[in-house]
Parts: structure tokens; sequence; C-alpha cells
């Protein structure tokens, strides 16, 4: 698999792309297949200008596949293409990162390296479960119709408006604010170790974990919306869009608290019994009568 950039490593491929616009703003394809050069770090030309080995991927969107070799030098390079766009000559340059892969053994893990999730068979049904209950407590999913490169809507063969998805939240941060609500509910006095994997974390406390996910979600979406509460104004015209980051902070807030106090009053139900002292014992130990009972017993003659 071709890699990015940001990290063509030496010994494999990296692809470079470019797109390209026309006069209205829209995607638009070259009048001709585009010329790239290559340069190295030291600034030599490694591939000279050519269209051979350029392949258009969509509308606008060209690439090329260039074989980093195993010799070449570690840094910077320069990838310039040429184009001609609707009758006018256009030159892009670029950069991508050679650099050297990686070594297996200890220190080859780097900062801001994507990191997979590693969950179990019974970890996945759980999640997959909860996903589901989130899903429908967010109303996350979406749809918008499609449009093509000139802003018209695409229709199928049936005249049917062609639909894509247009999600508020991908799976991967649902599944993200999922394992923080997890975390917040086996921290939060007294301390537990249950995993999506539990049962009774997807079935009798459901409730409580996706309303959590849902409060860390409505918090991180408030940011966002909170950007675009400007005013907009056209020839005189002015627009207030709904002000919808301050509506989710407000929601956030009043969620909030009330889902501190219920998962204390949970946690203070469930407390796990004293390691080393039975119930009976703790009891005692803490009642002055009690305790002056059982000093009595001890001294009675019968």
């Amino acid at each position: 698999m071709a890699n990015n950039r940001n990290s063509a490593e030496k010994g494999e491929t990296v692809r470079l792309n470019v797109q390209y616009y026309g006069i209205d703003g829209l995607p638009s394809d070259a009048d001709f297949t585009p010329s790239i050069e290559i340069r190295d770090v030291n600034g030599d030309v490694i591939i000279a200008e050519t269209s051979e080995g350029v392949t258009k991927l969509e509308t606008g969107l060209y690439y090329y596949d260039y074989y980093v070799a195993s010799d070449s030098g570690s840094g910077m390079w320069i990838d310039t293409w040429n184009a001609q766009i609707q009758g006018v000559s256009i030159t892009d340059a670029f950069n991508f990162l050679v650099i050297t892969p990686g070594s297996e053994e200890l220190g080859s893990v780097r900062i801001g390296d994507d990191v997979a999730f590693d969950f179990s068979e019974e970890e996945l049904a759980g999640i997959n479960i909860l996903l589901k209950y989130l899903k429908a407590r967010l109303r996350s999913d979406g749809r918008k119709p499609k449009r093509d490169e000139y802003g018209a809507f695409v229709r199928d063969e049936n005249g049917e408006i062609v639909y894509v998805e247009c999600n508020v939240f991908s799976d991967e941060l649902l599944v993200c604010f999922l394992c923080q609500a997890l975390s917040e509910f086996n921290m939060i006095p007294f301390f537990t170790t249950f995993s999506f994997a539990d049962r009774i974390i997807f079935t009798t406390f459901s409730q409580i974990i996706v309303e959590a996910a849902m409060v860390f979600a409505m918090a991180s979406q408030a940011l966002v919306e909170k950007g675009r509460d400007f005013t907009i104004s056209d020839g005189g015209v002015s627009y207030q869009p709904p002000a919808l980051g301050d509506f989710l902070s407000s929601q956030y807030n009043n969620f909030l608290s009330n889902y501190r106090e219920r998962v204390k009053f949970i946690k203070n139900n469930i407390r796990p019994g004293p390691k080393g002292f039975g119930t009976y014992t703790n009891l005692t130990s803490g009642s002055p009568a009690f305790a002056r009972l059982r000093h009595l017993r001890a001294r009675r003659i019968i």
C-alpha cells in the first residue's frame, strides 16, 4: 500500500496527488494529462518532467506512484506539477518527506502515531450494542443528497435522488466516547474493573454508560458549533444561524450534573465487601454499642 506525503518510507511506494479546480471553484479536469517532476532533498532532478505514469482518479484529481529507493536521501523532497486548466497554465510545487523505515525494536513508536483499538470478540459484541444505543440517542446518522461536479443533484436510473452518508460523529469517535464513559464509571468510588465484555455493562448499566458518552459527545460538538455562531451578511441581508453552541453547552451542563449524582448513587449500591473482613465484623468495628456489648459478654460468669 502506498505511503502518504508525511511518511514516504524508503523501499516503498509513495502516492503523490494533486487536485485541480476550475474558475467556478468546482473540481475540473486538466486540458491534458498533467506532468510531474521530482527533486530529492539536495535539489537534484530524480524524475524529469513527464506525464507518463500520471493517472486520473476522479474529476480533477490525479496521482503518481513513485518508488523510493532504499539508498535515497532522507528529508524533504519536492514534486512539481504542471497542467493546463481551461486554457490557463498552472504550476504547483509540493513536498513529501522521505524517511527511514522504523525499526521493530524498542523506540520505533513515534509521537502522533495512530493507535489501533485492541478489543476482544466479547468486548466488540458489547461495544456494538452500546454503539447502537448511543447512535439512537444522539441521532448521529444522517444523509444528504449527492451532487455532481456542477452542483446538481445526482439521480439514479429511476429518477430518484441519490443520497450519501453525512453522520455527525464517526464510529471511531463514538467508541472513544464509550471508552471514556466506562473509564469514568470504573474510577468513581468505589473503584471497579468492569469491561465491555461484562454483560452487566451493556444490560443493567447500559443507560448510564450511554448517557455519559452522550454528554462527552455534546461537549465535543458544542465547541465546534460555537465557532459557527456568527452573523452572515450579504448585500444588506443578514442571517443569524441558531446558537447551537450555547444550546449544546447548557444541555451538556444539565446532563452532566444529573449524571454525576446518579453514577455515585449506583456505585454506592454496588460497594464491594472489604477484603479480609466480613460485613458483620466491619459493622461492629465502627459501632460503639456493639463494641461495648462484646466486652460485657466477655465478663459474664455463665
